[in-house]
Formats: C-alpha cells, structure tokens, sequence
C-alpha cells in the first residue's frame, strides 16, 4: 500500500523493450553499483552518483558524488547538494542524459539515453629526417645553458646570491616589489584618530591618566587588620591585574577571622560590586566605609532613575524607618539565611512556628528582646535590656502603634550623641543596622548589643568564616 511519503519512479533504460520498470520508493538512488536503481556504467559516473528524494510530495535532486560531475538543465549542483525536480528537467551524468517528466499522478517519470562518443584518432608524428635534433632535446639545450650561464642572480626578481647545489632551491626567498604595500595615508589617520581619542579622554577622564591618591587603609603598610588578611601598600598590581575584574582582587584580599567578602542577597541580584559602594582614588583622607554608608540614601532615591539588572530603586520605605508590619500582618520576608548565621539565638528559639506569621514574629523579637541594651528615653527590664515592655506600652489588646514610634531611638544618630556610630550624619537613618550588607562581618552595628550577645556574634562568624576555608 503506497503512502504519503512512497513515490512513483517510472524509470525507461536505454535498449529496453516494453513498457517502463515501476519503482514505489521513497528515494532512488543512481550510479555505477548493480545495486543503483539506474545503472550507468561508465567510469565518468560515481558507484553511487546521486539519489531522487520522495518527500512533502514533490522530487529531489540530491548529487551524492565529490569527485565527478552532475548538472541540472546545464547548472552544476554541487556535492551532497540538492534541487527540486519539475516536469521537462534534463539531468546530465558522464555520457548519460536523464529526461524528467511528471505526469498528472505525480509520478515521475526518467528516461534514461546515453550520447555517443566518438574517439579520434591520433594524427601520426612525423618523423625527423636522419641528422637534425630532436625539438626536445633542443629546447633542454636552451634552459640548460640559460639557466647556467646567462641568469642575473643579482635582479630584483632573484636572490642576491646563486643557489646551492641540487634540485630544491631552498634558499630562494620572495621579494615584496610585486606586492601591494600599505598606504601612508592609513597610518597618518590611524595616528589622528588614536591621538584625538586619547586627548578626549585627558581633558573627559582625567582620573584614567593621574588618579587621586589611595586612601589611608590601602596606602600604609598594617602588620594585622581584621578584614583583610594582608595590607596593600600603595602597590597597583594588588588590585589591578590584567586577567580579571577588579572585584576578585578585592574578594581575594578581604578575608579574615572576622570578616568574609560576601555581600546582601538583593545587592547581588541588582549585579551591585565592591567598587559600586567603595569609590577609591579620591584622596588619602577619603573614608571608603563611611561614602559607602552615605551611599545609601544616595542611591535609593526617587531621583535616581538608573536601573540595577532591570530594576528601578526608590526611596527607602517611603521615608520612614520601615517597620515591618501593616494591619496587624508582618510584611517583610523575614531573617536572611547569611544574618541568621550570625544570630544563633534565632535558631535556639526556633519552637516549631505554626504559620509564617509566627515565624517572622519570632525573627522580629528574637533579634531584638535581651540582645540590646535599652537606649535612654525608652524602659528596659532590670538588667537594662531591651523587653516586650520597651515597645509596647499594653499588651489586651496589643500596642502596635508605639513601636513604630520607637524605632528612632535606635535606628538613627542624635545631634552630639558620642555614642553612635560617628559614620553616619546626625539624624539619619543607620540603613545597615537592618540591612547587613556584609553578614559575616564581627564588627556590624555593636552599640547596643550585649556582651554576651557580641560574643555569641563574632564566634558563630568565626566558625562561619572556618567552615567556608575548609570547602
């Protein structure tokens, strides 16, 4: 039973009698193996020169053959190259002319005839009379003696010098007189437009040429720091190397007992490095910690219309302190998996949280009920640690309207307060006191957190740090 993909070949040989041989296939193939469904036997023809594809109903041409010839209505088709057969094509191989028709059956239908070839004979040479020389001979004679006698090896076609003995003249070398050398006029531009770049970018970016000095932490020489296992010491090639992005150098260097080069989960996602927070060349007075604290409010920003990975910032919280619960709900995604590391009393609380509710509520309290002291103006209980009560003024029902108000107290530095972080201008916002940016850092906002709580800190970062060393 013949199918969607079967074709009709109606293939007439050349001395056959009778009615063509009917091939149902989806493919033919053509050449000089008994096997071909056309044999041609002629040595111009391949063992298998090309096939006839069957295929969304319609006649392929496919020349399977690299080393003879195979053409279409006088075209070549190239090898393991193919071309849709129509009615009237005329297919030629060697001596043999295929003639393709295709009938209203979509059969198709090959007939094959073989041209003649006609051999001539070779015209007799004649034969030199007795006493002359042979033309070959002659014409050796003349090369020979041209070639050893009369030849300037001094031209500017040849070497200066005469070959060495033998048949390979090795020592030949080309000369350039023949070859087309570059214009003067392409080094002349290439020279002003290299040199109008490079005084565009003096007077545009001038810092590229003549830098401001390093600052204080990368100029002088420490013998130890806790954030960087070794100093810079004004040197260049610390930081700047030819095969990699200045960040490795700075991940490289920053990695201490307390202190571990990563950064928060939505800074690396925003594609935020080191050198986007930390400007350097600005001076040996210029405090790099500090612009990158000042930084934040800088950035985040309704006015800052610059995309981060395709997202858009905006003012933080809408300007106020962020406290995250709305409508008695918390709305924040709760403790990072790197800050949690570094709290361990979040994971000794952990009680088996019935919802996520109570699991970020747990997070909330964990972090701040006797792990702070209480800051002056709000109550604590009698070790003068942070309680429930320091935020909530009543309990049935439950004051959530004061602890959006207390936030202040802790979360940002007073006018002449000497005990704030002196990083931070007076009355703005400490954005990293909630927002660690580097977790596994001992040194991250300490002003109100215990002893104890300290300690607890800087051991769960160094049993971090020492776990991350030993991968």
């Amino acid at each position: 039973m013949l199918s969607k993909d079967t074709g009709n070949f109606r293939i007439s040989l050349p001395g056959s009698e009778g009615s063509p041989v009917s091939v149902y296939k989806e493919n033919i193939m053509i050449g000089r193996l008994d096997t071909c469904e056309i044999v041609l036997d002629h040595k111009s023809v391949s063992r298998i020169h090309a096939s006839i594809n069957f295929r969304d109903r319609k006649y392929f041409l496919v020349n399977l053959s690299t080393s003879n010839i195979l053409t279409l209505n006088g075209r070549p088709l190239g090898p393991q190259k193919d071309d849709v057969l129509a009615g009237g094509d005329t297919i030629q191989i060697g001596p043999f002319t295929i003639l393709a028709s295709i009938d209203e059956g979509n059969a198709l239908s090959l007939l094959v005839q073989q041209q003649l070839i006609v051999e001539v004979e070779p015209k007799p040479v004649a034969k030199v009379p007795a006493g002359m020389p042979d033309a070959g001979d002659v014409l050796k004679v003349f090369w020979e003696k041209r070639t050893r006698q009369k030849e300037d090896w001094g031209t500017r076609l040849r070497p200066t010098e005469k070959p060495k003995p033998g048949k390979a003249m090795f020592n030949w070398r080309p000369t350039r007189d023949l070859k087309r050398t570059w214009r003067y006029g392409l080094f002349v531009w290439a020279f002003i437009i290299v040199g109008a770049i490079g005084a565009f970018a003096y007077f545009r970016y001038p810092q590229a040429y003549s830098p401001k000095p390093l600052t204080m932490a990368h100029s002088k020489v420490f013998e130890s720091t806790s954030i960087a296992v070794a100093s810079n010491g004004n040197s260049c090639t610390t930081c700047h190397t030819p095969n990699a992005p200045l960040e490795n150098s700075c991940v490289t260097c920053h990695q201490a007992e307390q202190f571990h080069a990563t950064n928060t989960r939505a800074h690396e996602e925003a594609g935020i490095t080191c050198t986007v927070c930390h400007k350097e060349h600005q001076g040996s007075d210029f405090d790099m910690a500090t612009t990158a604290i000042e930084s934040c409010l800088t950035c985040h920003n309704d006015s800052n219309k610059q995309l981060y990975n395709g997202k858009a910032v905006a003012t933080a919280h809408g300007g106020t302190y962020g406290y995250p619960a709305a409508n008695g709900k918390w709305t924040w995604k709760g403790v990072y998996r790197e800050v949690a590391d570094a709290i361990p009393e979040i994971n000794n609380s952990a009680t088996g949280d019935k919802d996520e509710q109570a699991k970020l509520s747990r997070h909330f309290h964990t972090v701040h009920t006797g792990r702070l002291r209480t800051p002056v103006g709000l109550k604590g209980d009698s070790r003068g640690f942070v309680s429930c009560s320091t935020c909530h003024n009543s309990f049935e029902p439950i004051d959530r309207t004061t602890p959006q108000q207390t936030c202040a107290a802790c979360h940002t530095n007073k006018a002449g307060d000497a005990t704030r972080d002196a990083r931070f201008k007076a009355d703005q916002a400490n954005c990293i006191s909630c927002h660690t940016q580097h977790p596994y850092g001992g040194n991250r906002w300490s002003e109100f957190l215990t002893e104890d709580a300290l300690k607890r800190r800087k051991d769960a970062i160094a049993a971090k740090i020492l776990s991350f060393k030993g991968q």
